[in-house]
């Protein structure tokens, strides 16, 4: 018997059965009480862009109005997404803002353009429909269930009334019947407490349920508009990370390649005024020798500036640059390549730089005692793993500080490229960092 009485309820009955005392259904009735003036705030909204904005949009003067009208709705829709995830723990994307070109024309365009709008408008004439009736149900049958459960305290002070038979009744009436009996308030307080425990906490979870679908549906970012941001932001990171490097070969042509070159140039123009002077060979020689190796290193410089911008293994191909970094990794590394495998110029390169900074990361931060590197077919896409039996702990991290080990970088190069980035990675090892680049072909 004790250990029957030990065992704890399962989840789902324990959740039904106190659910007047969680703190969920609670904050689920918070958010009916939020939503109602939020919800016909939108609505007036909504129909104000309808009822104003379709006149205006018959001018061309009138475009700008219309827009605004639009574009106004997402505002109400934002303080939805925040009291749905502040209250019911709904966490929905914000879609991306309007995006056009400068000017009236442009701006104008791009708000009468956005999705995202239109469904917020969309939004704010459901929601108050369903806000008012979510509002209307919950209300009804919790006063009801306090109401009932509480009668025989205050049904007292009512105000007596005759009923058909000539009797005096001093109780609520519930239909035809008056409640005014000790056995008749007994009756009505069970009831009351089987809708106040039983009934309105599931009926006030449904109906939040239900507004959170409808916010999660209208006012959250779709697939389609999450890659279209997804894919802007890469392409501003590649822009801008062309620009880096580009500044960076400027920069180390002009301080170092280009000062070299004066040198050399200085050091031969003097060997020829000595030659032209008839002074001892020997000094001549040995300015010609100087010159000779500041060629070499300025010749070794401008290879190692070319490699920050392609590498030349890459020239032969994605197996042989990795095995080129492979080479001049300081712990063993097992590659294994599919050789059917026929990536873009831009994809190879990519999955290059990405694999040269997983390997330095394995060198400096896992203490592992071997790695692999594998390329391999998955569907259309080409999957790249780097593996290692170090101490684990990777993560993406954005501030350097906090010990991050250049997977943000790895994300960033990868997204360029459309691809994604999968990490495995316990506390004690071992490290799994799968590179996924779609759209291979065989």
């Amino acid at each position: 018997m004790s250990t029957l009485a030990a065992r704890p309820l399962p989840r789902a009955r324990r959740t039904f059965v106190l659910g007047l005392v969680d703190p969920r259904t609670w904050r689920d009735f918070a958010f009916h009480m939020a939503a109602l003036p939020l919800a016909i705030a939108g609505f007036t909204w909504s129909v104000l862009t309808l009822s104003a904005g379709i006149p205006f949009a018959v001018l061309w003067v009138g475009l700008p109005v219309t827009a605004f009208l639009v574009v106004g709705n997402t505002w109400f829709g934002a303080a939805f997404r925040r009291v749905a995830r502040g209250l019911l723990g709904v966490d929905v994307q914000t879609p991306p803002a309007p995006r056009g070109r400068p000017g009236v024309v442009g701006w104008t365009t791009a708000r009468l353009r956005h999705a995202p709008s239109w469904r917020a408008l969309a939004f704010g004439l459901v929601a108050f429909v369903t806000s008012v009736i979510a509002f209307v149900v919950t209300i009804t049958v919790l006063v009801t269930a306090v109401g009932l459960t509480t009668n025989w305290v205050w049904s007292h002070w009512l105000t007596p009334m005759t009923d058909e038979d000539g009797v005096l009744h001093s109780g609520i009436q519930v239909g035809t019947v008056f409640v005014d009996t000790p056995l008749m308030q007994a009756v009505a307080t069970v009831v009351g407490l089987l809708l106040l425990v039983f009934v309105w906490p599931p009926v006030n979870r449904g109906l939040a349920a239900g507004q959170g679908a409808l916010v999660r549906s209208l006012l959250g970012s779709t697939t389609g508009e999450r890659r279209v941001a997804e894919l802007t932001r890469s392409r501003d990171d590649s822009v801008r990370g062309a620009d880096d490097t580009l500044r960076r070969v400027e920069r180390d042509l002009h301080d170092g390649t280009q000062a070299r070159l004066v040198a050399l140039a200085m050091t031969l123009g003097d060997a020829q005024d000595r030659l032209q002077d008839g002074e001892d060979p020997a000094s001549v020689g040995r300015l010609v020798e100087h010159a000779r190796r500041s060629t070499q290193e300025t010749i070794t410089e401008l290879r190692e500036i070319a490699r920050g911008i392609h590498p030349a293994a890459l020239d032969e191909g994605l197996e042989a640059a990795i095995a080129s970094a492979v080479s001049r990794t300081t712990l063993p590394v097992q590659v294994r390549h599919d050789r059917t495998l026929r990536p873009s110029a831009v994809v190879e390169s990519a999955a290059y730089f990405t694999v040269v900074e997983l390997l330095t990361n394995v060198v400096k931060h896992a203490r592992a005692t071997r790695a692999q590197v594998v390329v391999s077919r998955d569907g259309a896409d080409m999957l790249v793993t780097v593996e290692d039996d170090g101490v684990g702990g990777a993560h993406v991290s954005l501030d350097p500080q906090t010990g991050g080990t250049g997977l943000a970088g790895v994300a960033d190069r990868l997204r360029t490229v459309d691809g994604t980035l999968t990490i495995d990675s316990p506390a004690g090892g071992p490290t799994r960092i799968a590179m996924r680049f779609p759209g291979v072909p065989a």
